[in-house]
């Protein structure tokens, strides 16, 4: 494909979201913006936006605006649709550029919120910021957009102007489908399933445009999130340093002190002095593990979590320290290891010793039961109310369609999708029921492995 054919169908994408998305705007754009509720009043449309900026802004307030008054940093919003976050993005932000693909959201967003003096909307072409200056913004933000982007190339090109946007020192944190799976790779993207951008995608746009990366979460699931930092002109000028690991203990409970080897706490959290964070990241720094190099998925502060515990033991002072997080190795040996933190050759900390441990095994449990049309608890033998949609608690990040199995009744049923869902802490399971299932109240269990659900039951209609 020459370089005319790229930019036609450059083009012809977007036109395409545009288009898509201006008609779900027009349908439903409550639902379509936060699914699975339909005809949300507005009162809980706006409810699930204030949630939303407390766990993700709110809670991570200090380390995105670096200690500064927020009232005092101008904010760049990918993708605001109707203004579901802008709202309460405008009450912390001094100002707000709200912008988003399709005309449409935007028009009825300045319908709902005028009257806001600190917010500026902007209609983009999906791909890129042109219209706004280069080093303007103190922070870009952006969740539960670029999943729904059909092209890995767009979500780039769109990262990157994002970042063109972003001052020196500013943070740039947004929300990507990281899922890697054969069998996600084959469904066909379009602008509601769009492609995915995995990590190793994240931390190579790092490396390309010399950005810090912070942090990346969920990496491998729907709702990967990332944490950029703009480097400051001449921040690579590296100083040596002597890493030395001073704390651990499990990254959600700084007092365990044995690491799972799998599951959802499989996680090891580092508290390391002798480190300048502003120079290093989670691409330059690694974790030997028994040997072998892991790169962390966190290098920042002091975590809300463990701050309180490594207060008790360092005192009031924690700036000279710096967390580590890193996930235990698929296959690696139960029992005592060694590790240690790795700069480079020559800047290596001594090794402490980590107990690993086989973790409990963990009971799914089936929760909510809809059909995965409108979301209604009605689900029938046949028609397009027989597919299934179930939230699970008890699962991790290995569950996927190759181990996840539904039975009910009698026959066994493999799933269509397995993802899990930050926003509920639950994964979602999708599945179609067989042509010959019967009416009737029938047994239903979910199989993780050899693991099984206790039973629940089913009504189909």
């Amino acid at each position: 494909m020459d370089l005319r054919e790229k930019q036609q169908a450059l083009q012809d994408l977007v036109h395409e979201m545009k288009r898509d998305w201006d008609e779900r705007a027009r349908q439903d754009a409550k639902w379509f913006i936060n699914p699975p509720k339909l005809r949300q009043s507005d009162e809980e449309f706006e409810a699930s936006g204030s949630l939303e900026i407390d766990r993700l802004i709110r809670a991570d307030l200090s380390l995105l605006t670096g200690g500064r008054d927020p009232k005092q940093l101008r904010l760049l919003e990918i993708g605001c649709g109707i203004g579901r976050m802008t709202r309460y993005l405008a009450e912390l932000f001094g100002e707000v550029y709200a912008t988003d693909v399709s005309g449409e959201m935007i028009r009825q967003a300045q319908q709902r919120l005028q009257g806001i003096a600190n917010i500026r909307f902007y209609e983009t072409n999906g791909c890129d910021f042109a219209e706004l200056p280069s080093d303007y913004f103190d922070l870009a933000f952006s969740a539960y957009v670029y999943q729904h982007v059909p092209s890995a190339e767009v979500i780039r090109l769109s990262l990157s102007d994002a970042y063109r946007v972003l001052k020196p020192g500013g943070v740039f944190k947004f929300q990507v489908n990281a899922i890697v799976t054969f069998d996600f790779e084959e469904l066909e993207k379009d602008t509601w399933t769009g492609a995915a951008f995995p990590e190793r995608e994240i931390r190579r746009f790092a490396q390309e445009n010399n950005a810090q990366l912070v942090s990346i979460f969920g990496a491998g699931t729907q709702y990967c999130w990332a944490t950029l930092r703009k480097r400051e002109p001449g921040a690579l000028q590296h100083r040596p340093a002597q890493p030395r690991i001073e704390f651990f203990g499990c990254t959600d409970n700084p007092r365990s002190k044995a690491i799972p080897l799998r599951g959802d706490h499989a996680y090891l959290a580092l508290i390391v002095s002798g480190i300048n964070r502003d120079e290093v990241d989670i691409n330059t720094v690694s974790v030997e593990i028994d040997g072998q190099e892991v790169l962390p998925h966190y290098l920042g502060p002091v975590s809300r979590t463990y701050e309180p515990v490594v207060r008790e033991e360092f005192g009031v002072l924690l700036e000279h320290l710096t967390q580590i997080e890193v996930r235990i190795p698929i296959g690696e040996p139960g029992g005592n290891t060694q590790v240690r933190v790795r700069l480079s050759q020559d800047e290596v900390s001594a090794p402490i010793t980590v107990e690993l441990q086989e973790p409990q095994p963990i009971i799914p449990k089936i929760g909510t039961i809809i059909n995965a049309v409108d979301c209604g608890t009605d689900i029938y033998a046949s028609g397009e109310k027989s597919a299934l949609r179930l939230y699970v608690e008890g699962l991790d990040e290995t569950a996927d369609t190759g181990n996840i199995r539904l039975q009910i009744g009698d026959q066994i049923i493999k799933p269509t999708y397995v993802g899990f869902l930050v926003r509920n802490s639950t994964h979602q399971i999708d599945a179609q029921l067989p042509r010959n299932i019967k009416p009737g109240l029938t047994d239903l269990k979910l199989y993780f492995g050899n693991v099984a659900s206790p039973p629940i039951q089913l009504q189909i209609k």
